[in-house]
């Protein structure tokens, strides 16, 4: 991760710069909170921030910060069909 990436905490641990502010956005952010958005360090993210999976608390507490609305996770439902029927076309 490039050094310039990052801003002390404290002495032992360090951020992403910008997330550690009253009104969070990571320097590694890129697009419109809102409309589409992603990482342009996805690959070489921090421990962090691969610990937050969607729909979880972190996930929703930032999509509240920016008035969106939280997600919700939803079990696959079973189509009910059988993979062994033939179907007539």
């Amino acid at each position: 991760m490039p050094e310039h990436y990052t801003e002390p905490v404290n002495a032992l641990y360090s951020c992403m710069k910008g997330t550690n502010q009253a009104n969070p956005r990571c320097i590694a952010l890129e697009g419109t909170v809102g409309q589409q958005v992603s990482c342009s360090m996805y690959e070489q993210r921090s421990s962090s921030c691969k610990e937050v999976q969607i729909a979880d608390e972190q996930c929703n507490k930032a999509r509240r910060a920016h008035n969106l609305i939280p997600l919700v996770l939803v079990e696959a439902a079973n189509d009910g069909q059988d993979p062994d029927f033939d179907r007539v076309s």
